[in-house]
């Protein structure tokens, strides 16, 4: 099913580029922090040591002034602990886990203003993106000090849906830097690796939501060809 679906994605943005002509091609890397939410991090962005280095590489493929589809490889290991959050099932849970995340991502970018690398008019834009990824995960979990029952590390291929803002500025001819805070609602609530379920004095999982991820990171991309967009699509 994931392999299906990850094909005819994959197809339908190889059409869409195609109804365009003249297209620029982008290639870099990204570095930045991911961090998750779920059980173990309902709600912190920021501080108590929460996030991770994170580490990848991106191929854009600009269609015109307003649309570009992206490509990108992202590598990083999510972690919490209950001790991060002031509520901690009255002390009795005390688990923590690490998770290596691979992804792979295809997405779509809107660029609110008009933007061409090395355009001196349009050098810089913000924009929004949405698209479809699939990771790989591999999971350890500890409760009070003890690794769970293997039946709480479900790993291998998941699909999630990654969307949010960025902004991406030319810095020259061929350069661009960009960054993003990429959200991404997984449907899947075993990235902490905690089953849903009720113990005899404790919440270990929730089943009523699902675990999330962020990626958030810098990109540095060179253009690879020199021809601009076509301007019939500059809409």
């Amino acid at each position: 099913m994931v392999k299906r679906l990850s094909a005819s994605i994959f197809f339908f943005l190889v059409l869409i580029s195609l109804g365009f002509t003249q297209r620029t091609a982008e290639i870099g890397v990204l570095v930045g922090r991911s961090y998750y939410l779920g059980e173990l991090n309902p709600s912190t962005h920021w501080g108590n040591g929460i996030g991770s280095s994170t580490f990848g590489g991106v191929f854009r493929y600009n269609l015109n002034k307003r649309y570009t589809l992206k490509g990108s490889v992202v590598r990083t290991t999510l972690t919490a602990k209950d001790d991060w959050e002031s509520f901690q099932f009255n002390n009795q849970r005390l688990a923590s886990f690490e998770n290596t995340i691979t992804e792979f991502a295809g997405e779509i970018e809107f660029n609110f203003l008009p933007y061409e690398m090395g355009d001196k008019q349009h050098f810089f834009s913000p924009y929004l993106f949405v698209g479809l990824s699939y990771f790989l995960n591999d999971v350890t979990t500890t409760v009070e000090g003890f690794e769970p029952a293997p039946t709480n590390r479900e790993g291998g291929g998941k699909i999630a849906l990654p969307f949010g803002p960025g902004l991406k500025l030319s810095l020259g001819k061929n350069w661009a830097f960009s960054m993003e805070w990429g959200f991404r609602k997984t449907g899947y609530d075993l990235i902490d690796g905690l089953e849903n379920r009720i113990e005899d004095e404790f919440e270990s999982g929730k089943a009523y939501d699902n675990d999330w991820f962020v990626v958030s990171g810098f990109m540095l991309t060179y253009k690879l060809t020199d021809e601009g967009p076509c301007p019939v699509y500059n809409f």
